[in-house]
């Protein structure tokens, strides 16, 4: 009884659909919408069923309504077989803001998320139905997780104690990567990556996509219904050696769709074992076990779950039959064109005395299972990257820094994550191809240098440099192409003690691959950059 108790309780404070805080107010059909009132307030777009598709303010709400100058007025417009009703509550300029706020961050309006220039918008619970499709068979439900009110100020990691998140129930879903390598082998961390990656990416027009973490790239979030859905890696909560039989299932449904949850008597266990030290201590504490379907179908748009299947069958094919991944666009030409006695890189690279298997005995860093790629670990022409991220005061009016990121790094003979500041030097590792870095590294030695697994004494490397919470840095790259060969390769570099700027690094780095004797090399640069 008590069990039923909590998931009603749950269900009322998830609400998505009109409450009488809406439904007593004063409205008028969108076909009417010149009657609206010429003063300032908050409006409410619902349709037949009470769903709230958006919530807006005016300083007049009728001009902002007139003709056609409302910026949603094409989207909604476009649901043929909605008929949409606009309220409206008188509320004073100066709280428009505020009020507007607490409105959207109430009732998750399906449109306040969502491309003001795309037509078709598409319910979020489509983009999670069609997700869940895609990872049901490596993937399960841990619990459900009260909202995070109530100890807000407990939580370290900021990005699960955002403010918008702090009145719903959060349902955890769990990627158990054991489970995909053994379903579709993949042959390299890319191509692992690439399928978590598909499953949660999107091109379609959706009101809402799945939010990433600036530093916990391996966590997702969606806003779904009055829901909050989190998904996170399996041996992120529970990092320990797993006795037999402590995970048990039962088949359910999210959203409608098919995955397993953990039965109560496992999430019990893994409860009753979980240690004050694990990162997810505090949270773990707190869920109750998934029991029944919570998020509502206020949609119910068709998915296809085969195809979301296929899909994820094909990326993996794709990378095995090297139409995706390393070397897919950049593969060896043979013909009788071709005017060099060279036909392959691994050719070339014989030829002046490169040893191919050079950094493939260890002693650097290996990005993905085939070993075709390694870290190269270079510094950034637009950062300082001991410099902290901000300065923060504390209640005694004294500023203290904080840093975005944390390097990777060995101080007094001991390898852990450090403040940059606490490094003698610190570099940014970045990505290259084995064989191109080969070619090019006795001329592009002094900008940058492969990255070694074994650090030395003061050393350290950031693997992603946020120079915000959202934006990072990405590293210049030369383009080293061998027009005779057919080959490619992105090469990344930064600065040196005797070029440091992008200028003079790209003329030099141009003077010396010109001067190098490789075939047909053709250059293109890309300027380091700050992205989301």
């Amino acid at each position: 009884m008590s069990e039923v108790i909590e998931y009603k309780t749950i269900l009322e404070e998830n609400q998505v659909i009109a409450d009488p805080v809406i439904l007593q107010l004063s409205k008028v059909s969108l076909q009417a919408k010149q009657l609206l009132p010429e003063y300032s307030g908050i409006y409410y777009v619902l349709d037949e069923t009470n769903n709230v598709w958006y919530v807006g303010k005016a300083k007049n709400i009728c001009k902002r309504w007139q003709g056609k100058s409302h910026h949603r007025i094409y989207q909604l417009e476009a649901q043929k077989k909605k008929h949409f009703t606009i309220y409206y509550e008188q509320v004073s300029e100066s709280q428009l803001d505020s009020v507007e706020k607490q409105r959207i961050e109430k009732y998750h309006p399906h449109l306040n998320s969502s491309p003001v220039k795309t037509k078709k918008v598409r319910p979020v619970e489509t983009l999670l139905r069609e997700t869940i499709a895609a990872i049901s068979d490596f993937a399960f439900l841990l619990g459900v997780e009260p909202p995070r009110k109530e100890i807000q100020s407990q939580i370290t990691i900021d990005w699960l104690a955002q403010k918008k998140i702090l009145g719903l129930s959060i349902i955890h879903v769990c990627l158990d990567i054991d489970i995909l390598k053994e379903k579709y082998q993949p042959a390299s961390i890319e191509e692992e990556e690439a399928l978590i990656k598909k499953a949660f990416s999107s091109r379609k027009a959706y009101a809402s996509k799945w939010e990433v973490p600036p530093v916990y790239p391996w966590m997702y979030r969606l806003y779904v219904n009055g829901y909050v859905v989190e998904v996170n890696y399996w041996n992120r909560w529970y990092s320990k050696e797993e006795t037999e039989g402590i995970r048990e299932y039962t088949d359910t449904t999210l959203a409608q769709d098919y995955i397993r949850a953990l039965t109560p008597e496992s999430l019990g266990k893994i409860q009753n074992q979980a240690d004050e030290k694990d990162r997810y201590f505090l949270h773990i504490k707190r869920l109750k076990p998934y029991t029944l379907d919570l998020i509502k179908i206020l949609f119910n748009e068709p998915v296809d779950s085969k195809a979301a299947k296929a899909m994820m069958c094909k990326i993996s094919d794709d990378y095995k039959t090297g139409i995706r991944g390393i070397g897919s666009r950049s593969q060896p030409i043979k013909s009788k064109l071709i005017s060099s006695d060279f036909t392959t890189i691994e050719e070339l690279l014989m030829n002046r005395e490169i040893d191919p298997e050079k950094y493939n005995r260890g002693g650097v860093i290996d990005i993905g299972y085939s070993g075709e790629r390694m870290g190269l670990c270079i510094k950034c022409f637009s950062v300082d990257m001991k410099m902290p991220s901000k300065y923060e005061t504390d209640a005694n009016n004294q500023k203290y820094p904080i840093y975005y990121n944390l390097a990777y790094g060995i101080l007094n003979n001991n390898k852990t994550h450090y403040a940059p500041s606490q490094l003698d030097t610190v570099y940014l590792l970045a990505s290259v191809e084995k064989k191109g870095w080969l070619l090019v590294e006795e001329y592009l030695k002094d900008f940058a240098i492969p990255a070694a697994n074994q650090l030395s004494n003061g050393i350290g490397y950031i693997e992603k440099f946020y120079v915000s919470a959202r934006k990072y840095i990405v590293p210049a790259k030369v383009n080293i192409k061998l027009e005779t060969l057919g080959y490619s390769a992105w090469i990344p570099f930064g600065i040196s003690a005797d070029f440091p700027s992008f200028e003079s690094a790209k003329e030099e780095i141009c003077k010396r691959l010109k001067n190098s004797g490789l075939p047909g090399i053709r250059l293109g640069f890309k300027r380091e950059t700050i992205e989301k």
